[in-house]
């Protein structure tokens, strides 16, 4: 397979510009371009499904150890065409991890997967010192392949052949690239990284692909991705033993729509079939899948993942189909919300307009309301352990996942009780412990994100409480 990872020296250096125009180019020359991303993120990981017309797959060694993630790669792409290509966006620094020792980094995915680099520097108010960066990070890791580099923020001609000419000197590593600075941001961004809601993704995504065509030489980045082969691996996941033959449906719009793609396709594999479903849409939930020649009876469980409820909430509030998801809730359907999804499911969101708060009413399954702030309130890896029983995670279960907040939670009863402790983030509430996740009847919501292969309990209890519920559904309507 001929892979690839855009990497950089840290956030900013470039390579999401870089990740999506080379995608969006290699797709465009009729490549099947295979997207990864580098975790735990959703919103690059959606700009390079929408760049490539693919699914993108998370690559993180914090979820998985280099066996499993290794397999988790070569299970991706081990049906590719000829012409196939993987391309991999990191994250952060090319060295950047959760300690000193760089575990959980890009390097190490590169290692993990035997797979060449492409670096990209920002190049701001630098020149020959650019030659010296990359020396030092040959001479830090000598294992790791840098294929080339290419040099982003160009001021001018002068500037870039300066340092072109100075990494030809002091380096053996190519050239490939000389971007110039952009005058303004080719990408839309907001307050936690790109945004998606722009309508206009395609035009986004083809001008970002000029960029890479008329600044880059796209012919020595194909090659630096030829002779790489991949082995058979050593280690398979655990076969499913059974499945269950339920209706799944998730919530997917402008205001909810993070979802591992892994996660997805642990449902599929416990024999789920899943329906999207639009709050923001004028169509009804059963308009929607009458479209899939179902109905909202035939739905058995419901997903809800993570996204920007808060940039809805106002028209969210004064949708009938919130109460319709609070009438599911008390009939005991499953619901398992997760971030954006439990900001839908608390009492109300408070939001900030110019400075005021708003509050705007949701589902209300929970006695609890979130609180929109300026800066994020829980951010990185999380590690849960569940101290209170749950149909979705076993008691006493220690287990993996993230958090990306801004908002708080507040408004709550001393006596909540929460389902998770965690050892590491912050949750709902943070004060001598942190704590996470509540339930009410089979509706489960937290603020910590999980990544199915790492948490492969979570599919299949998932699936099993769905066919539950559908079998009490039958059995009442058989007793009728």
């Amino acid at each position: 397979m001929q892979r690839l990872i855009i990497s950089g020296l840290s956030g900013g250096s470039g390579k999401t510009i870089v990740s999506l125009g080379l995608t969006r180019f290699f797709t465009n020359q009729q490549y099947t371009v295979f997207p990864f991303k580098k975790g735990p993120d959703y919103i690059d990981a959606t700009w390079l499904m929408h760049a490539t017309h693919k699914p993108c797959y998370c690559l993180d060694p914090y979820f998985l150890n280099d066996q499993e993630l290794y397999t988790h790669f070569y299970q991706c792409i081990q049906n590719a065409p000829q012409n196939a290509l993987a391309i991999i966006e990191g994250n952060r620094g090319i060295f950047d991890g959760k300690d000193e020792l760089g575990s959980c980094s890009t390097a190490q995915v590169a290692h993990t997967l035997d797979c060449p680099i492409l670096l990209t520097i920002n190049c701001a108010k630098m020149t020959r010192t650019t030659a010296a960066i990359l020396m030092g990070i040959q001479n830090f890791d000598p294992q790791l392949k840098i294929a080339g580099v290419i040099l982003n923020n160009i001021a001018s001609k002068r500037h870039g052949s300066i340092i072109q000419k100075s990494i030809e000197t002091y380096t053996d590593i190519p050239v490939l690239g000389i971007i110039p600075r952009q005058i303004e941001n080719p990408i839309p961004e907001r307050h936690m990284g790109l945004s998606i809601q722009d309508n206009n993704k395609e035009q986004i995504l083809n001008n970002l692909a000029q960029i890479i065509a008329e600044n880059t030489d796209t012919t020595q980045i194909l090659k630096c991705m030829e002779n790489s082969s991949l082995k058979e691996p050593t280690f398979s996941f655990p076969a499913i033993q059974k499945k269950q033959k339920v209706n799944i449906a998730y919530i997917y719009d402008n205001a909810i729509w993070f979802y591992y793609q892994e996660n997805l396709d642990a449902l599929k594999e416990h024999g789920a079939t899943l329906y999207p479903l639009s709050l923001l849409s004028e169509k009804s939930f059963d308009e929607q899948l009458l479209e899939k020649n179902i109905s909202l009876k035939d739905i058995h469980a419901l997903y809800i993942g993570g996204g920007y409820p808060e940039l809805f909430a106002k028209k969210l509030s004064q949708s009938p189909k919130l109460q319709q998801i609070k009438s599911l809730a008390e009939n005991n359907l499953p619901i398992y919300a997760e971030c954006g999804g439990f900001m839908l499911c608390s009492k109300a969101i408070h939001t900030l307009t110019n400075g005021q708060y708003e509050r705007y009413p949701m589902i209300g399954i929970f006695d609890i309301e979130t609180k929109f702030q300026t800066k994020p309130q829980g951010l990185g890896y999380t590690e849960a352990k569940t101290i209170n029983q749950n149909p979705y995670h076993s008691l006493n279960l220690v287990w993996k996942g993230h958090e990306f907040h801004f908002s708080t939670a507040i408004n709550y009863q001393e006596q909540q009780k929460f389902i998770l402790e965690l050892t590491k983030g912050h949750g709902m509430i943070k004060k001598q412990k942190a704590f996470d996740g509540i339930l009410y009847k089979n509706c489960y919501a937290s603020y910590m994100h999980l990544y199915a292969p790492a948490a492969p309990h979570w599919a299949k209890n998932f699936t099993t409480l769905a066919n539950t519920y559908k079998e009490n559904i039958n059995g009442k309507q058989k007793s009728k």
